[in-house]
């Protein structure tokens, strides 16, 4: 988990008499040009249906008393004492100390020399950030890691699992274990259909695969007969009037109840692609501010959107290309631990790829969620807890499950989310990203859609 950025400002003051102390006694407390033209197009709110765990912050108990600058305090009868900057190091010898998931080098005179974000490594109190700890377990891939330490902490591979054979990397084990689904159908939250727009007056139709970085959407789709992928940028409008912009905002919503705020999305460019003969449904999109990866029948593959150039990140592995739909067909990133995850629609089991054996194991596979396969995945951090998780669909489904890898627990279902359309429009991949939502391809409908808010926001966007 990443740390957080709170401190907590530790005072000495047990030598100061108690009557001087008003709290004496007191319980501690508490975003381009355009190449069609400029053409802006509108999509109004699309027909809708209804249907933390932060650790709380230590601090000294508050007082009447004013702080000077973090520098003094003072009372009516002039006494005046240091009480430093106030910072993590305040109260701490030199040395190495863990301030959540963060390593911080205290000069033992209250200041700090240098601090390190751990994740996904270990912060340990006076060693730093560690590769791993004894008796820890891990997965990468196929194979099944402990920690061997002996000397400087490493991942030692102990068993590789075949999932030729269905098996997967259990840390609970710890070892190789069959594949079962994990989790239930039983829904624990609510999300919504926010938008829905067709790009199919710009030239494009059967929209698949979506993924989307900032305000811009990108899509795969068909054009002029060309594998084609496109991008859109998307704004909110305060159709509201009421001066502010609220992305989550919807009627059937307990938190944040009102009308959709209008959306418009113009076009800013697309460019043709081939991708081993694959077509628009098989090869859901990851994209980042400068590249665009994409599944597919052979690999991973990386496009630089400055050059236009292409390069591998991951090949398929042997066994995939045994599966009824032996390619790679969805697409989703861990920037935490640096894993890439897939799958495809064979069943419903999601991939995860080893980067230094260049292969491909189970991660995990979940229940039926009352569609007809597996379509749509992608992985989101947490922003205010670091936690990556999984997000999974099927392709007529109003479900998406919420999945995390514990250390001990191994895979475990966080939640399971749903809303209620009448529409059927089916999910043909979708990614997260614009206006802190998942937008989906609506394949047969040339059109794609927007979901999320609800009690999606607690983990996607916590501030909103």
């Amino acid at each position: 988990m990443l740390a957080s950025n709170r401190r907590t400002l530790r005072v000495a003051l047990a030598a100061l008499p108690c009557g001087l102390l008003p709290a004496c006694g007191a319980e501690p407390g508490a975003e381009r040009t355009d190449a069609s033209g400029g053409v802006s197009l509108t999509a109004g709110p699309a027909d809708t249906g209804a249907s933390t765990d932060p650790a709380a912050d230590s601090g000294a108990t508050e007082s009447p008393s004013t702080l000077d600058g973090g520098s003094s305090m003072g009372g009516d009868d002039g006494l005046k004492f240091d009480i430093g900057e106030g910072g993590f190091c305040q109260s701490k010898g030199a040395g190495l100390f863990c301030d959540g998931q963060t390593s911080v080098q205290c000069d033992g005179a209250g200041g700090t020399i240098d601090q390190t974000v751990c994740t996904p490594e270990t912060c340990v109190e006076g060693e730093g950030c560690v590769v791993c700890l004894p008796g820890q377990y891990s997965c990468k891939g196929p194979r099944v890691m402990s920690c061997n330490t002996e000397g400087v902490p490493y991942w030692e591979e102990l068993q590789v699992c075949n999932p030729a054979a269905g098996e997967y990397c259990d840390v609970t084990v710890p070892g190789c274990s069959p594949l079962a689904p994990i989790g239930n159908v039983e829904p624990t939250g609510e999300y919504y259909l926010y938008s829905t727009f067709s790009p199919l007056a710009d030239g494009f139709d059967t929209v698949s695969d979506v993924d989307s970085y900032g305000n811009r959407v990108w899509f795969v789709a068909w054009a002029g007969g060309q594998l084609t992928v496109a991008g859109y940028d998307v704004a909110i409008l305060d159709s509201d009037g009421d001066g502010v912009l609220e992305p989550h905002q919807h009627p059937d919503s307990p938190d944040d109840t009102g009308p959709i705020e209008q959306r418009v999305f113009t076009f800013i460019q697309s460019f043709p692609i081939s991708n081993d003969g694959a077509i628009p449904h098989q090869m859901e999109l990851h994209a980042t501010a400068t590249t665009l990866a994409w599944a597919g029948p052979n690999q991973i593959t990386q496009y630089d959107l400055a050059t236009g150039t292409t390069s591998q990140i991951a090949p398929k592995s042997a066994w995939i290309g045994t599966q009824v739909y032996g390619y790679l067909a969805f697409l989703g990133y861990d920037d935490i631990n640096d894993v890439w995850y897939s799958g495809n629609e064979s069943a419903r089991r999601v991939f995860q790829y080893d980067a230094e054996t260049m292969t491909w194991g189970y991660a995990f596979e979940f229940p039926v969620l009352a569609g007809d396969h597996m379509d749509g995945m992608d992985v989101v951090t947490d922003p205010s807890t670091g936690i990556p998780y999984v997000y999974v669909s099927d392709m007529t489904s109003n479900f998406i499950g919420q999945y995390r890898h514990d250390p001990e627990l191994g895979w475990v279902q966080q939640n399971m989310f749903s809303y209620a359309e009448a529409s059927g429009v089916p999910v043909e991949g979708f990614g997260f990203g614009a206006l802190s939502h998942f937008w989906v391809g609506g394949w047969n409908q040339n059109s794609f859609y927007e979901i999320g808010g609800g009690d999606l926001t607690e983990f996607l966007d916590p501030a909103g």
